[in-house]
């Protein structure tokens, strides 16, 4: 499940290409992933990841939407690193 909660953030990454993570997208279409929650979050980045970038704040908007209030959006889109 740990390459599950990778996977999801790399597709919440900016750093990463936008063409890789959209292939990721759809060689994932349909998966069943292991962990609920990881499920409704890839289900949550697919319907954001068209219209711009996914920030914990929109990843948790959408989710609480969906009823999914509890999910820490945090986990799957952690703030950028300050940049020095």
């Amino acid at each position: 499940m740990e390459d599950e909660l990778l996977f999801l953030r790399t597709l919440c990454d900016e750093a990463v290409p936008r063409e890789r993570r959209v292939e990721l997208i759809d060689s994932h279409a349909h998966r069943a992933f292991l962990e609920p929650e990881h499920q409704v979050v890839y289900e949550s980045i697919r319907v954001l990841f068209p219209r711009g970038p996914i920030s914990a704040a929109r990843l948790g908007v959408h989710l609480t939407k969906r009823g999914f209030p509890d999910v820490d959006a945090e986990k799957y889109c952690p703030a950028a690193a300050p940049k020095l």
